[in-house]
């Protein structure tokens, strides 16, 4: 199962929080302090970041930086411990346990910036701690200006070669972010996608930060790792003039009987008319809060737009591919045809002629008639038993 990014990089910062609380009170913090600090956010491999590998590669190699220690013949266990004990903090030892890191930063780099911390000490030392304590946007935007001033990052054996500081910056002011309001700014595509969609690509990195911070509130997106979450799909949660928005991230439905809720499609309207609306509303967003439960690993989607009112969007549920579900509150076999339907059209218009990865979710396991049905139009098939998800797919 694909990790969920948000929840590994809120993880992060309550690590690296901890470790900067401590860091920031002793009297001489060093450069490499604050390299291995920054190292915190790192992984080796962002498709393999589940695995142990970026732990003795990086993430130990980092707390060696910080704490200035060689933990070499320790066990990991023992490690964490360490930590746990210099810094007089029991509730840190699982966090560092834990899978933490979330940005793959250039390897080309990754020995060049030490030499570039030292040379820009006095000036990121203040930054950083100014990361720590900031409080609200207009302490941020300062520190996005500060970072304007400083000279590029040389690439190793190419020093003519210069990466902006951002991309080794942002990453480590958004663990340090007590809100999580820092945006990750570096070479990432979904960064790269979202802000050629804001008109800013090659705008200043003041501009830059402004344009990103002001998608906070919408979509459902609260802070940065929320931005960061929907990645490539960000673009499709604002409205340009090439279009309304069409996606949202997925949240909890109301589902008390007493309340009009909104349809989530006005296809819909009919059948539920007919099954009895306010029960089968209630139904419907049960099961939605329910999938919610049940993937909170996976980044979910819903749509937003009245031509593309999708239920679920499972991004990135195998590799690359993307999974969307249709929610129906009923297995009788008027609700499941809709459901085929809406799946094809929705799939169609998200994704256009790309073979589709779509499923229906239901109360419960239909009649067999439907299940083969629905393995003759290769739809996947999910239902709920208790609060434990099936399916009949792969």
């Amino acid at each position: 199962m694909a990790e969920n990014w948000a929840a590994r990089q809120r993880r992060t910062n309550r690590l690296a929080r901890k470790i900067a609380g401590y860091l920031f009170e002793q009297e001489n913090v060093t450069p490499i302090q604050i390299y291995g600090l920054s190292k915190l956010s790192w992984i080796t491999d962002s498709y393999a970041a589940e695995n142990a590998s970026y732990i003795r590669s990086t993430k130990i190699p980092a707390l060696e930086n910080i704490f200035n220690r060689n933990f070499g013949k320790l066990s990991h266990d023992e490690i964490y411990t360490q930590v746990a004990v210099t810094i007089g903090d029991d509730s840190i030892s699982e966090l560092v346990k834990e899978h933490t890191g979330f940005t793959n930063f250039y390897n080309a780099y990754r020995n060049s910036v030490r030499g570039w911390i030292d040379n820009n000490f006095n000036e990121l030392l203040l930054l950083y701690k100014a990361a720590y304590s900031a409080e609200n946007s207009a302490d941020r935007r300062n520190i996005v200006q500060s970072i304007m001033t400083l000279p590029g990052i040389p690439k190793a054996n190419y020093p003519s070669s210069l990466m902006k500081p951002e991309f080794f910056l942002t990453p480590a002011f958004f663990m340090l972010d007590a809100d999580i309001k820092f945006p990750l700014i570096n070479g990432n595509d979904g960064v790269k996608s979202l802000l050629k969609k804001l008109e800013v690509g090659n705008s200043d990195l003041v501009t830059q930060y402004e344009s990103m911070t002001s998608l906070y509130g919408i979509g459902g997106i609260v802070d940065a790792a929320d931005l960061d979450q929907a990645g490539h799909d960000l673009p499709d949660f604002i409205n340009t003039n090439q279009g309304p928005a069409k996606k949202t991230l997925l949240q909890y439905k109301e589902t008390d009987n007493e309340k009009e809720l909104p349809l989530k499609d006005e296809g819909d309207v009919e059948a539920i008319r007919k099954a009895g609306k306010i029960k089968q509303r209630r139904i419907h967003n049960q099961l939605t809060n329910k999938l919610k439960g049940a993937l909170s690993g996976y980044t979910l989607l819903e749509g937003c737009n009245q031509s593309c009112m999708f239920d679920v969007l499972v991004s990135k549920y195998s590799e690359d591919e993307d999974l969307l579900i249709e929610v129906k509150s009923s297995v009788e076999i008027p609700h499941i045809r809709m459901a085929v339907g809406q799946l094809f059209n929705y799939w169609y218009e998200l994704k256009g002629d790309v073979e589709p990865n779509i499923a229906i979710l239901l109360p419960e396991r239909p009649d067999q008639s439907n299940v083969l049905f629905l393995e003759w139009m290769n739809v996947g098939l999910m239902w709920f038993e208790n609060d434990e998800l099936f399916t009949m797919n792969d």
